[in-house]
């Protein structure tokens, strides 16, 4: 079956604004990579606003189900909060993360006001609380979420500067690691 033009848009919407940015990238564009009529970007987003922030909720559900698939294999409480780089070495080889994070793009990108930086600050919200859950166990657990966060962050930021995903993504998890095995 093919994807419904919803889909269509919000697949053309992923490649451009991740690749382009959002601020350079007009609907047109979009609707042109999609292969969809301007109206269909009207009826399912209301224009280009609801779009992104379509884009930002899509990106951060996908993130979301990968990075607990790959915790839902980890066994101890070191393995659960390091499964944040699993998870992340697997979405750079299934998606695009070579620009750094989406949703700190979108925070960079957009003004305050804008419905999609609700998204991208939840988006953020949800990697600290869901690595306070799986650090459940660990010594200094505020701790070790602080700075396993400000690592992978960090690996996403020397990513967008050009360093290479599949020697950067394991170079932090080591990092992180030897930061709470420090504890």
């Amino acid at each position: 079956m093919a994807p419904s033009a919803r889909e269509r848009i919000l697949t053309a919407a992923d490649e451009l604004f991740y690749g382009d940015g959002i601020a350079n990238t007009g609907v047109d564009a979009v609707v042109a990579r999609a292969g969809v009529a301007l109206g269909s970007v009207y009826k399912n987003f209301g224009g280009k606003d609801g779009l992104v922030e379509a884009y930002l909720r899509r990106r951060d559900h996908l993130w979301q189900a990968t990075w607990e698939r790959v915790a839902a294999d980890a066994a101890t409480p070191l393995q659960r909060v390091l499964s944040v780089f699993d998870a992340l070495q697997e979405w750079y080889r299934g998606q695009s993360a070579d620009q750094g994070c989406a949703h700190v793009a979108g925070l960079l990108q957009l003004p305050a006001g804008h419905p999609a930086v609700v998204v991208a600050h939840a988006h953020k919200d949800h990697l600290v609380r869901r690595l306070t859950e799986l650090a459940a166990g660990l010594p200094d657990v505020a701790e070790v979420v602080e700075d396993v966060a400000i690592v992978y962050e960090g690996v996403l930021v020397r990513m967008l500067l050009g360093a290479a995903p599949d020697e950067a993504i394991p170079r932090a998890r080591r990092l992180a690691e030897t930061v709470v095995l420090a504890r």
